[in-house]
């Protein structure tokens, strides 16, 4: 049966749960960073944007693979 107009399916829940998870793990990040003005070093900058950028390319990587 199908979903009555307007009203959001289990799939379309989880991903806006995962949204705002994903919102909620970014802004630690950006907290930690920067918390009380601490500096930050270029290494643990550089290991921070590797690692988005490998879990980038594995969302890339999914995509393709589910086409």
């Amino acid at each position: 049966m199908e979903q009555p107009s307007g009203r959001p399916g289990e799939s379309e829940r989880k991903i806006s749960e995962e949204f705002r998870e994903l919102g909620k793990s970014f802004s630690a990040l950006g907290r930690t960073l920067f918390e009380e003005g601490r500096v930050v070093s270029a290494e643990l900058l550089k290991s921070a944007r590797e690692a988005l950028d490998r879990a980038r390319a594995e969302i890339e990587r999914m995509g393709r693979d589910r086409k």
